[in-house]
Order: structure tokens, then C-alpha cells, then sequence
């Protein structure tokens, strides 16, 4: 087994220290005749008060149709990076979202604003045709992008997202080690929100509700 490299196990600290320390935590209170939210020690989801704008970048996605900093623009953007031949925390983290997006299609404001984003970090295996067929499978909505090793490093910086490419010479199977963490982007293309894991699809959409009705028109 391959180790992982101290400066990824350092970004992968500094990840989840920004995560404990760098938010606002989020959570809600349900009941039988509607919500009401309030700010608690949580660990789903990190909400951060100053949301940070991103820059420019550019990606390809499964369509062959680039996707830049304008396809963030006017949605909410959930994106969790990986790779197809990731053997587990991918399909399970996919298969969470999609059971979120269901949740958020059968809410009263629905999903036209929400936009769910599977970003590879493993462009070398990762051809159009196979994120393709790997994103569609969980959900025939989601998007499944990817680029340049130079644009990968860039959103992926933006946003804290650890990860580490393990190319061996001769090897095809080769791993991946990339964060388990799902990135929240508002409407204004800023990084507003992370949830950590272990994630789970009822958190993940009720946490998300009362985000969206908390913000409401300003996040557009």
C-alpha cells in the first residue's frame, strides 16, 4: 500500500481545522408546522459568514461543453471532487447526493436553482465518455467535470480540497487520495458552505433548506 505523502496528511489537517474553526455553524429545529433555524455547534455542515468569491477556472464537462466560473453563476452549486476508480468513498459520497437531491426536488422551492457537481481530480483515466456514464448512473442530472492538472490545483486550492494523485509508471489501478468533504457555492459563485463527512442525505438536504430560506434573494 502506497503512503500518503506529510504535505498531503498537512493539507488534509488544515482542512479540517479550517472546517472546526473557520465557520458558523448551522442547524434547525423542525416541527409539525414548519421550522424554525437557529446557530448551534453542528457537524454536518459549516456555514461561513463571510462566503469567499471565487476565480476564474476551466473545466470540460461530460457533454464536451466548458464549464467555467459562469456555470456557478444564478445556481447552488453542490461539488465534491474525486475520480471513477475510487472504490468507495465516490459511489458512496454520489450515492448520498442523490438521495439529497431528491429531498430537495420534493421541497416546496425545488431544485431548478441546484446543480450537483462531480469534479476529477484523475483527468489522465477520466475521459468525457466514462465521467459520463459514472455520473449519470447515481443521477441523470448530475454533471461530471474535469481539466488541467493546472485548473484542477486551482479551484481546488479555492476551495481547501486536499488531494493527491499516485501515478505509478506501468500501473493503471493507481490511487487517488482526495477529501470526503461536499463544497457548497451560492448563486454569487462563492464558497458559502462545507459539509463534512460521514455525510448523510437527510442532513444534507434539511441543513441545505434552511440555508437557502435564510438567504433568500440575497444570494442571487
Amino acid at each position: 500500500m502506497k503512503k500518503i505523502s506529510p504535505k498531503f496528511g498537512v493539507m488534509m489537517t488544515s482542512v479540517v481545522l479550517a472546517v472546526m474553526l473557520g465557520g458558523v455553524w448551522l442547524a434547525a429545529t423542525y416541527r409539525e408546522n414548519g421550522s424554525r433555524a437557529i446557530l448551534l455547534p453542528d457537524q454536518v455542515m459549516t456555514l461561513f459568514p463571510d462566503p469567499k468569491p471565487l476565480t476564474a477556472f476551466t473545466f470540460t464537462d461530460h457533454e464536451n461543453r466548458a464549464f467555467d466560473l459562469s456555470r456557478l453563476k444564478g445556481k447552488w452549486s453542490f461539488l465534491f471532487f474525486g475520480y471513477t476508480h475510487c472504490p468507495d468513498i465516490c459511489p458512496m459520497t454520489l450515492a448520498i447526493l442523490a438521495r439529497a437531491h431528491e429531498d430537495i426536488v420534493k421541497s416546496t422551492v425545488g431544485a431548478e436553482d441546484v446543480q450537483f457537481v462531480f469534479i476529477s481530480v484523475d483527468p489522465n483515466r477520466d475521459t468525457t465518455s466514462k465521467l459520463r456514464q459514472y455520473v449519470t448512473y447515481f443521477d441523470t442530472s448530475f454533471l461530471g467535470v474535469t481539466g488541467d492538472n493546472a485548473q484542477l490545483g486551482n479551484l481546488a486550492g479555492q476551495l481547501g480540497a486536499a488531494y493527491q494523485v499516485a501515478i505509478t509508471p506501468g500501473v493503471e489501478n493507481y490511487p487517488v487520495y482526495h477529501t470526503a468533504a461536499v463544497f457548497l457555492v451560492d448563486p454569487r459563485a462563492r464558497y458559502h458552505a462545507v459539509f463534512a463527512p460521514p455525510l448523510d442525505a437527510e442532513s444534507i438536504s434539511k441543513r441545505f433548506k434552511v440555508l437557502r430560506e435564510l438567504e433568500g434573494p440575497k444570494a442571487t
